[in-house]
């Protein structure tokens, strides 16, 4: 294994390697001192898994877990490392998926797939590399050497076998724990131990009364026999396939994954394994609940609630209208992509109430997950930016159906011609399809508005005075994003409203039809639909704008880009002379419209409390840095967990998010983003709270040390000033209290958010 490696994934696949006390038997010249296993039987669940949830699913947890092993669960560990990645800009070919507990179940189909074992004994891989770290230690509380490499994209060697002694020449500071602060002696004890005794995978746990009952429920509703239940459950799993579901009315929900099976409620599960959730299927299948038994990341972890309430909404959303369907939709491509096509006969109110509902967990799954890596994906979108919707009484997709069944065929998305149609054509006839969607949909909303006086405030949702899903702040960080509930930071540069024709086409462009297994012209043709979908929302946001400002606003985001295509023609900006209702003062409009949304319903707009008396101590020195320009911001990492310290039990400690939202000339590009960076643009926005899946630092600080700690990071300028504040302040990689504070974060995350709790993904976290 090359030096992407992680630190924890070596450390707990060596102990699946650990049956023998041994010393590797080549020659490294290092001397592998062995914990002793522990006499009495280690419970997995009880003793291994919290090892290996703290120490190595953080950072193999998700697709682009270093060599594709994963340690989410002992299923995991034992199918083994593969020398080839899920994540390769280059790959002209599909790939076959290799999604663990789907596409392969044992270890042996799993090594007819290319992946070898890291636990054969007595010349064990893992046990190599922990030798190799062993003889190499690095300095407690000092940045790594620059041969200590933490790149995403460094290329990996996966070296196999006999292939170690060539890697350990080229890397000899590769081995394990890898660039971290080093585990516990009892941490290796009970991972030894467990090997020792077999390293068993654990039985399932058997579904409690309630649970099961509640899993009856829902099966029975997802097989509906009728025509109407079989097109509405297809619909709403190509919603939720990518969901961690729960039953809100039970104190402990376990969380389950709808599924499709080749078998009935009631026996084993044999999931049907497609691609995409709308490919066919085959044979007859049922869907069914699958328990998640497998360690919960926060990347991938999208929660949805299920119960009563919810099962009696979706009966009153899709089968209580007055709507008969007559025919079962196609599974063939061309159709099956396009859900305009798909879903025709399901009322359009329904379906985009049904999505207004829960529309933070519609935008996490396109802008959280499943994607683990994806730079050139997320730099469609802007550092942060809010998002609104066209309320559905002013949707011209809802209020006029002929319109959007006109529509349809213009809606039609890239996955429809799978690989087929190379990106330049692609582009070109995307392009045209939507100015001609789009001189419609103005061409309508022009008629019902003759003497051209615009839209209201009532035309953007108000979450029914009652749904914080209203109002949604975007972050991008680098490769990944996160979503919050309600406008979160200063006025940004961007902002989307979204409709019906919009918000489901994301979701069906990134989620439903994407394939993170897909070749360089799936994963382009991807990226560019995404452009056209960005600014359509942006579009819509300009519209509720005076109109004498849209132009200028609109070419302030698109700096060196107002000449391309998309920008001039494809998503030119229609109704420059429609007006607006809504009412402006002299001075920034953006502004203006944030605080009238609002205004209109504290519940919807989410905006933090009080707080605690510490809090608001805490916060009067720390909003000194939100939306402050100024060198020391490009300094920062892309997302810092900030430790305040409270007491010394560190039970009332605090949390706060300090992120990083990096400027650009514009984002209409898929290459070349260093270049169209404006670091004197950059800000800092302060989150109350834990924030986002991938931290890049942490930094833990006194309470009484507040002042000193805000002027400081306000006066960096250079790297030795960064250095010198890391050094009072921040948690290095090999800093003793490294595992202590990850910890810590992680107990505290399960306190405040027990729902939406994860385990942080620290692959990506720096060296400063």
């Amino acid at each position: 294994m090359s030096s992407r490696i992680a630190f924890c994934v070596l450390v707990s696949a060596f102990a699946l390697a650990c049956s023998q006390p041994a010393v590797p038997s080549d020659a490294t010249g290092s001397a592998l001192p062995m914990a002793q296993a522990l006499e009495r039987p280690v419970s997995f669940d009880a003793d291994v898994r919290p090892v290996l949830e703290r120490r190595c699913a953080v950072c193999h947890g998700c697709y682009d877990a270093p060599c594709q092993l994963l340690l989410t669960s002992a299923q995991g560990a034992l199918r083994g490392a593969t020398k080839q990645p899920v994540y390769d800009s280059t790959r002209l070919h599909a790939m076959d998926p290799t999604r663990l507990g789907v596409d392969a179940t044992t270890p042996a189909q799993w090594r007819a797939r290319g992946f070898f074992s890291v636990t054969d004994s007595p010349d064990s891989l893992l046990l190599h590399m922990l030798a190799l770290g062993r003889a190499h230690p690095l300095a407690p509380n000092r940045r790594l050497p620059e041969l200590v490499k933490l790149d995403v994209n460094r290329p990996l060697t996966c070296a196999a076998g006999d292939e170690f002694q060539a890697y350990e020449k080229r890397q000899p500071l590769g081995g394990m724990p890898y660039g971290v602060a080093p585990l516990s002696a009892d941490e290796l004890q009970v991972l030894v131990s467990w090997v020792a005794q077999g390293a068993p995978p654990p039985e399932p746990p058997a579904l409690a009364p309630a649970a099961a009952a509640e899993v009856k429920t829902w099966e029975t509703f997802l097989n509906g026999a009728a025509l109407r239940e079989r097109v509405v459950a297809r619909y709403l799993y190509e919603h939720w396939f990518v969901a961690h579901l729960y039953f809100d009315d039970l104190a402990k929900s376990p969380f389950f994954k709808v599924v499709r099976s080749k078998t009935p409620p009631g026996q084993p599960i044999e999931v049907v394994a497609t691609v995409r959730p709308y490919d066919d299927p085959g044979a007859q299948f049922w869907y069914r609940l699958q328990p998640v038994d497998e360690s919960i990341v926060h990347k991938t972890h999208i929660v949805y609630a299920l119960g009563p309430k919810r099962l009696a909404r979706l009966r009153a959303l899709f089968l209580a209208p007055r709507w008969q369907p007559t025919h079962f939709p196609s599974w063939a491509p061309e159709a099956a992509s396009n859900p305009f096509t798909a879903f025709a006969e399901i009322p359009s109110r329904a379906r985009y109430q049904f999505m207004l509902d829960d529309a933070q967990y519609f935008v996490m799954t396109f802008i959280r997950g499943p994607v683990c890596r994806g730079q050139i994906a997320v730099d469609v979108i802007e550092d942060r930016f809010f998002v609104s919707f066209v309320d559905p009484d002013h949707d011209l997709s809802i209020t006029d159906p002929a319109f959007l069944a006109k529509a349809t065929p213009e809606l039609g998305l890239p996955a429809a011609h799978g690989s087929r149609l190379v990106p330049g054509a692609l582009y070109l006839e995307y392009a045209a399809k939507q100015r001609k969607y789009l001189d419609e949909r103005f061409a309508r909303y022009a008629a019902a508005d003759p003497k051209k006086r615009g839209p209201t405030l009532g035309w953007i949702w108000d979450g029914d005075g009652r749904n914080p899903n209203a109002q949604l702040t975007v972050f991008r960080n680098y490769d990944n994003a996160t979503v919050l509930r309600g406008f979160v930071g200063t006025t940004p540069k961007t902002a989307w409203v979204m409709d019906y024709p919009i918000f489901e086409r994301i979701y069906y462009d990134l989620v439903a039809g994407f394939d993170v297994f897909g070749d360089l012209e799936h994963q382009v043709a991807t990226r560019l639909y995404m452009d056209h979908l960005r600014m359509q929302s942006e579009n819509l946001f300009l519209s509720f704008l005076p109109a004498d400002e849209r132009e200028s606003l609109r070419a302030s985001w698109y700096v060196d880009a107002t000449h391309t295509l998309d920008y001039r023609v494809a998503d030119d900006l229609n109704g420059r002379e429609i007006g607006t209702q809504i009412k402006f003062k002299p001075g920034p409009p953006m502004a203006q419209l944030f605080a009238q949304l609002v205004a209109r319903s504290a519940v919807v707009a989410g905006q933090p409390g009080k707080g605690s008396a510490n809090q608001r101590a805490a916060e009067v020195q720390l909003k000194r840095l939100e939306g402050v320009k100024g060198p020391w911001v490009a300094l920062m990492p892309e997302v810092s967990l900030l430790r305040v310290r409270v007491d010394p039990t560190g039970r009332s400690d605090l949390v706060y998010g300090l992120v990083h939202d990096v400027a650009h000339e514009n984002v209409a590009f898929m290459f070349g983003e260093a270049k169209r960076l404006v670091p004197a643009d950059d800000e800092l926005t302060l989150i109350r709270g834990q924030f986002g899946s991938y931290p890049n630092f942490f930094f833990e600080v006194n309470a009484r040390d507040l002042v000193p700690f805000v002027d400081h990071l306000l006066a960096l300028r250079t790297d030795a000033d960064l250095e010198r504040f890391v050094d009072q302040f921040g948690i290095r990689r090999t800093d003793p209290r490294f595992w202590e504070t990850s910890d810590w974060l992680r107990e505290d995350l399960k306190k405040s958010d027990p729902i939406g709790a994860g385990i942080y993904d620290l692959d990506r976290y720096g060296n400063l």
